[in-house]
């Protein structure tokens, strides 16, 4: 294996590797508003690290090692991180998320136990596999992101958005979710949340599909209605 080139403690603004990086460590680094289009990325370390600003949009990663990585203000798009090297208990790849769209993105195998994801964004992004005992997703806007075999006990999804996980294909003893997206918890199982008539007076008829309707939530009126139903079906 071809030794690689050692960069340490540079402040690489616009830094462009072309359509190949590959056979770099990169120790203590600071990559400045970096635009990165279907560069493929080979056999480079990036250790502590970090990412301002910048864009990455179907970056392949193969035989890296990421650890400690800091990203404020970035937006990642069409991205696997299964290529990192780094994905076990002993390694975190990040050490912060801050601000960061990820769109499209594929989270495999990951040790992401304890992380905060609560200022960052997601939109049909996956997660396979991954250790999140305890990770945050207080209040994220999680746009269908999907969660697969992955560890989610005692994770925080209260105020989250848009999430789609199943119960039976995850662990998730202690994980906290609020209503009313909690209903879609029951999405993969075909049950329905169904009562014969709602609260007294309301004149709303009442279920999860109401319940998740932007049109009802978004009315103070009706959002008063729907905690009501919410203490009625003993939801927290």
């Amino acid at each position: 294996m071809a030794s690689k080139l050692r960069r340490q403690g540079e402040v690489l603004s616009a830094f462009d590797p072309g359509a190949e990086l590959r056979d770099t460590e990169f120790i203590d680094c600071t990559f400045e508003g970096c635009r990165w289009n279907g560069v493929r990325v080979q056999n480079c370390t990036f250790s502590g690290c970090r990412f301002l600003r910048c864009q990455f949009s179907a970056v392949v990663f193969s035989f890296c090692l990421m650890k400690d990585a800091v990203m404020e203000g970035c937006a990642f798009r069409g991205i696997s991180w299964g290529g990192l090297q780094g994905r076990s208990a002993l390694v975190q790849p990040f050490a912060r998320l801050k601000n960061c769209v990820f769109q499209y993105n594929e989270f495999s195998g990951m040790a992401l136990a304890g992380f905060d994801f609560s200022t960052c964004q997601f939109r049909e992004c996956v997660f396979d596999d991954c250790k999140l005992t305890g990770a945050g997703f207080h209040g994220v806007p999680l746009g269908r992101t999907a969660f697969s075999r992955c560890d989610l006990q005692k994770a925080d999804f209260r105020m989250a958005e848009a999430y789609a996980i199943n119960p039976a294909d995850n662990r998730m003893k202690g994980a906290r979710f609020s209503f009313p997206d909690v209903v879609a918890l029951l999405d993969s199982s075909g049950i329905q949340i169904q009562k014969k008539n709602g609260p007294t007076g309301t004149g709303y008829p009442v279920g999860p599909l109401c319940c998740r309707n932007k049109l009802i939530w978004n009315n103070p009126e009706r959002r008063k209605w729907l905690y009501r139903c919410a203490r009625w079906w003993h939801l927290p």
